[in-house]
């Protein structure tokens, strides 16, 4: 398996075997020839060690070997941002003097480079202290990333990214969790609209959408039913307006279909599931369509809609 197949694996497989994943990341580190691999093998190192198993020592050991290999250069572009990756496991660790070396070592350009880097590393750590429990943490760190973010980062900025990316990660992990505490709560409101507000700058019409979907869904974690729907509607109205691609059209019918449900509007909630049912057909990759079918059945069985998959088609 080469550098970039046990990248791709290692995202593929990280949910379930966060452990695994670290010790093949472990092994293959010396052996990385090309510069071009070390931002991707770093973000994964960040990733797993950070918001999956909370080992920051462990992570930043693993990077600084990064850092001894032949081919990393400090001043490249590469090399900055396995500098900035530890920055963030530096971060999460309290350690706010290696913190600061690492991002004035890997000092990116642009207009706002300290702003900037400084946003991108605080994004990263909010989701990976939150991943971990920590939300007071990931909050705090999220509250001063958008702080510094009122300069106003542009699209190709990647502070605007790391936060909307920030923003729809850190409300899913939240969204999960079977209750919420009031902190929990605000800070899943907080990100999901920090994420729209961000993919607005960093993405296009797929992003926002997007984005006005995980709102829908987090303001129903959080018992808010008519802002819901409102996000719902708009995350509709946008698919539409751009060619009504099935499968995010399907999606929109599931957030109408939650918040109506919550809403007690039983009968316009049979009208977004045969939407969504109507939509199946025409979802032209095999594995999609049968990704939408388990989630059709997945609602049903979490709204007790009638029988569970009822008129459901089959994968074909």
């Amino acid at each position: 398996m080469n550098i970039e197949e046990l990248i791709a694996h290692g995202w593929q497989q990280h949910a379930g075997d966060a452990e695994g994943v670290l010790q093949r990341l472990r092994e293959a580190a010396g052996s990385i020839t090309e510069i071009r691999h070390l931002p991707a093998f770093a973000s994964l190192v960040v990733h797993v060690t950070g918001e999956h198993l909370g080992r920051w020592s462990e992570g930043i050991e693993l990077l600084r070997r990064l850092e001894g290999l032949p081919v990393f250069d400090p001043a490249s572009t590469e090399g900055r941002v396995v500098l900035r990756s530890r920055a963030v496991l530096h971060h999460c660790a309290g350690e706010s003097e290696e913190e600061r070396r690492c991002l004035e070592a890997g000092r990116s350009g642009g207009d706002h480079p300290e702003a900037s880097d400084r946003v991108r590393v605080l994004a990263i750590a909010a989701s990976a202290l939150a991943g971990q429990g920590k939300v007071e943490e990931a909050s705090r760190d999220l509250e001063e990333a958008l702080a510094l973010a009122a300069y106003g980062p542009a699209k190709d900025d990647p502070a605007a990214r790391a936060l909307a990316v920030t923003g729809n990660n850190l409300a899913c992990v939240l969204e999960e969790r079977p209750t919420l505490t009031s902190a929990e709560r605000a800070l899943m409101l907080r990100a999901a609209q920090a994420g729209l507000d961000f993919w607005r700058i960093a993405g296009g019409w797929m992003e926002e959408e997007r984005a006005f979907y995980r709102l829908a869904l987090s303001n129903l974690k959080a018992g808010e039913a008519k802002a819901a729907l409102e996000h719902a509607r708009r995350c509709l109205e946008i698919v539409e307006a751009n060619g009504s691609d099935p499968v995010e059209s399907f999606f929109a019918h599931e957030a109408l279909a939650r918040s109506l449900h919550a809403l007690g509007a039983a009968a316009d909630v049979i009208r977004e599931r045969e939407a969504m049912i109507g939509l199946l057909p025409v979802i032209d990759d095999a594995s999609m369509r049968e990704y939408c079918r388990e989630e059709l059945t997945k609602m049903d069985q979490q709204l007790s809609l009638a029988e569970p998959g009822a008129d459901v088609p089959t994968a074909g």
